[in-house]
């Protein structure tokens, strides 16, 4: 979740509770054979288990939201809708699905504050500057300005080549100090999903500030193991926590559950990169070749 939301009472974050309804039953037989466990998830292969919300987002009472859904930055959720697709930065949605009836401002307002991003400043800038945000001309007329490409450093050509030459473009940002991380299921995945002639690349961010222990190693080995049929991984070396060049040239971003991700995933809609999350079901996370 962003910054600076407002929610409502008695919300429902449905997450890995879908059944296959392609099979002959929807019916979880699975739970009464061969559980070893409890397992609410029945079917992991159609279950996404992340909801992402933006910043500056308003949910009325009572509203559901299911596993996959991304709010963008600014949308308002009516009181008792049932969201299932992703919503649109600066909409209004309401009813059960929930649907867009309208948008906060016209595009050319929304396209500037999503270049501000003001939920990113300092706590002390934005109470400073709290008369404009009552004023969306005004404001936008203090702090837009025209988006300025970055300079393109060798990673980022790279990653233009690749791309011109038919590739796929993973880009994932570890979460190696995390409790609950998701970083070994990435890396198995992939390399479950891929080889060697896959055009297919997973660039993994190693910045300066991040763990450089046992979790490379540990994927140093797991690479070594999968031997010439391995597919392309290439690490990034940063002073920061992620690129914004390197995350606009990807196809695909990658989330965990850390913060880091819910930023990324703010600059990624700027450009219309793909998300996936890295607990995902593999199917779900990579893309086979043949599709």
């Amino acid at each position: 979740m962003g910054r600076y939301c407002a929610l409502g009472h008695r919300l429902t974050f449905e997450l890995g509770l879908n059944h296959d309804y392609h099979r002959v039953t929807t019916y979880p037989f699975e739970d009464l054979t061969d559980r070893k466990e409890p397992q609410i998830n029945h079917y992991d292969h159609v279950n996404r288990k992340q909801i992402i919300i933006g910043n500056d987002v308003w949910i009325g009472c009572d509203v559901m939201i299911l596993g996959g859904v991304r709010i963008g930055n600014g949308a308002v959720i009516g009181a008792r809708s049932v969201v299932a697709k992703d919503v649109p930065p600066y909409a209004v949605v309401v009813g059960n699905p929930a649907r867009v009836v309208k948008y906060r401002f016209d595009e050319e307002t929304i396209a500037a504050l999503q270049r501000i991003k003001w939920w990113n400043w300092q706590e002390e800038k934005i109470k400073a500057n709290l008369p404009l945000l009552k004023d969306p001309v005004r404001f936008i007329a203090e702090f837009a300005a025209p988006r300025e490409d970055e300079p393109a450093d060798e990673t980022v050509a790279m990653m233009r080549a690749l791309r011109a030459d038919g590739y796929k473009i993973y880009y994932f940002v570890p979460d190696f100090d995390a409790e609950e991380a998701v970083w070994q299921h990435v890396i198995d995945s992939y390399i479950e999903t891929y080889c060697a002639a896959d055009k297919t690349a997973l660039l993994l961010h190693r910045a300066a500030s991040m763990s450089q222990g046992t979790a490379w190693a540990a994927i140093a080995a797991r690479l070594e193991e999968q031997g010439e049929e391995t597919p392309l991984l290439l690490a990034y070396d940063a002073e920061e926590a992620f690129s914004i060049p390197v995350l606009r040239e990807a196809d695909v971003f990658v989330t965990t559950k850390e913060d880091i991700s819910s930023q990324c995933v703010d600059y990624a809609a700027d450009t219309g990169v793909i998300i996936r999350y890295g607990l995902d079901h593999r199917t779900l996370l990579f893309d086979s070749c043949c599709d």
